[in-house]
């Protein structure tokens, strides 16, 4: 990924083309790779949430079981970092103290953009289904395309701009299709529809103020410390137990396979996004709407109504639309 709208390049990946301003849109110049990315990570995604929703069944509180699941995968990918890619680390770059307040500020505000949507995942998931949780992750692509038209980081294009169309009506008829649950479940229901918002704004953000010479890794660190900090004050104020009700063998086999499924989630995710860029990136919610409706219906029993069946359609076609239009830039 390159840093749009900066003087100041940073390095890129070997499969990107240089980003210029004028042209706005990133070009992968070997899919492969991006492709591969996508999927892991839309999968992780996926069946995080399905974890997420299996936790009271272990005693856990959801936004607990996040905490320690960040923090254990911060842990678990600095580990990896330093065992495969530490001797193959280039030197640091020195950072004058303007550029180190800068990249402070760009971990906060990336990790709060990250912890949020994460938090309303988690609680949301037990009372509205993993799978409507999953599917609300497929909006973003729609919604980071818009922002980067309107922000000149993608030119506009008529078949892209139809797939929004499409996105936005596959979310009305998720909105619509939890019109019969109970009047909590109602809201959790539309309070998930806000995820895809929080995660355009983030990837949108991420492109913009990429810090120079950053590495992806390093950056997936420090959101993943902020989150943390965030979180864990969250739940001290609002009183939210730290611990499972009674620690057990699967209370801990739950966390630990939490722990381990963020730390390659999000190793992996900033390296997509360098690689390939935000709306590309995007499109690891439409792995984790198909793979999450699946896994919420082995898993749990949820099965899909008509309504949410369409709205998959008509995110599908967004998606398809979207893509097929960035190709023919």
């Amino acid at each position: 990924m390159t840093k749009v709208l900066s003087s100041e390049p940073i390095s890129a990946g070997p499969n990107v083309e240089t980003n210029e301003r004028s042209r706005g849109r990133f070009q992968i110049k070997s899919p492969e790779q991006p492709l591969v990315l996508l999927l892991i990570v839309g999968s992780f995604l996926a069946v995080s949430t399905i974890i997420a929703k299996a936790a009271p069944e272990f005693g856990w509180h959801p936004l607990a079981l996040l905490q320690w699941s960040i923090l254990g995968g911060a842990i678990g990918l600095f580990a990896l970092t330093r065992l495969f890619a530490g001797s193959r680390s280039g030197p640091e770059r020195a950072r004058s103290s303007a550029g180190l307040a800068q990249l402070a500020f760009y971990l906060l505000v990336s990790g709060v953009l990250f912890i949020i949507p994460n938090m309303i995942a988690v609680v949301a998931a037990p009372k509205v289904g993993a799978g409507f949780v999953s599917l609300s992750f497929a909006f973003p692509l729609v919604l980071t395309y818009a922002f980067a038209v309107v922000l000149r980081i993608e030119h506009f294009q008529k078949l892209r701009a139809t797939g929004v169309l499409f996105g936005l009506a596959g979310g009305v008829l998720l909105a619509v299709s939890g019109r019969d649950l109970n009047v909590e479940a109602s809201f959790w229901s539309l309070f998930a529809l806000t995820i895809p918002v929080f995660l355009a704004t983030g990837n949108i953000y991420r492109t913009l103020k990429w810090p120079a010479g950053a590495k992806p890794v390093d950056l997936a660190l420090g959101m993943m410390a902020v989150g943390f900090v965030a979180l864990a004050v969250f739940n001290l104020f609002f009183g939210v137990p730290f611990a499972p009700g009674s620690w057990n063998e699967n209370a801990g086999a739950l966390l630990a396979a939490q722990a381990a499924i963020f730390s390659l989630q999000y190793g992996l995710y900033f390296r997509l996004q360098q690689t390939a860029g935000p709306v590309y990136l995007s499109q690891i919610g439409s792995v984790a709407a198909v793979v999450g409706l699946g896994l919420g219906f082995l898993v749990f029993g949820e099965i899909p109504n008509a309504a949410k069946l369409a709205a998959v359609a008509a995110v599908g076609a967004g998606i398809v639309l979207v893509t097929r239009g960035r190709n023919r830039h």
